[in-house]
């Protein structure tokens, strides 16, 4: 993979492309934890810098992979992509991305690619915590929001589940690693759903028994332990297995 590339060093070639390949991250232990993975997949992007009067050209090509439990409808998504600089200036938009806009970015590429649709909305910060990996202190935000996803199980009368999301940003090596988890706030769920508000189709008997469960925060709580623990696995660089 390139590096970081200053003008001098690309003077010579000032009529190629620039490309940047990113380093494909995952989490080898997610499957022993119940999750199912979708990908790797890859996902490639022209982007055009200027600079000192001059403009590159920079293809840049990103890996994205999911992990989904089925069981308590948590997923995370994970996207390594190249930290691309050309005299001082990011050539890459995913990296620049932070907080609510790195997280409706990520959640739309994996929501997109598993053929979900629905948008995040309400994205609002409640919190951060350190967390470790690989072998380094990282600071995780965690926020909460409302996916809008008709039809779902766990969806309120409004069409909307709300959900924590935990998020972490930060560079290793020469590439950026970008992840977002999320799970339904079962406590927010329990508070929001009652029989009285449930759509005319749809059953007390069909909602989880969890949903008006007193212990729901403690389920949220635990659900959201659980996560944290799968994205501290990040591994990166890995060799992974793709066509």
């Amino acid at each position: 993979m390139f590096g970081t590339v200053g003008l001098a060093g690309a003077a010579g070639c000032l009529s190629d492309e620039l490309e940047y390949t990113a380093e494909p991250a995952a989490i080898p232990d997610a499957t022993d934890q119940g999750y199912e993975a979708d990908g790797p997949e890859d996902i490639e992007f022209d982007e055009t810098i200027g600079a000192a009067g001059i403009e590159r050209d920079v293809h840049i090509r990103t890996w994205s992979v999911s992990y989904a439990d089925p069981d308590d409808e948590s997923v995370v998504f994970l996207v390594s992509t190249p930290d691309v600089s050309i005299a001082g200036i990011s050539a890459n938009p995913l990296a620049r991305l932070s907080g609510a806009d790195l997280i409706a970015r990520v959640l739309d590429e994996g929501l997109g690619a598993a053929d979900v649709e629905g948008g995040i909305q309400d994205v609002e910060a409640e919190d951060e915590t350190a967390v470790t990996v690989l072998g380094e202190s990282r600071t995780m935000e965690v926020y909460s929001a409302v996916i809008e996803a008709d039809g779902a199980e766990q969806a309120t009368e409004s069409g909307e589940i709300p959900i924590k999301l935990y998020v972490l940003s930060f560079s290793h090596e020469d590439d950026v690693i970008l992840s977002v988890g999320f799970h339904p706030d079962m406590e927010e769920l329990a508070e929001e759903i009652d029989e009285d508000e449930l759509p005319d189709d749809v059953s007390a008997d069909e909602l989880p028994d969890d949903i008006s469960d007193e212990d729901a925060e403690a389920e949220t709580e635990a659900t959201g332990d659980d996560l944290i623990s799968l994205m501290e696995g990040i591994d990166h660089p890995v060799e992974l297995d793709v066509e």
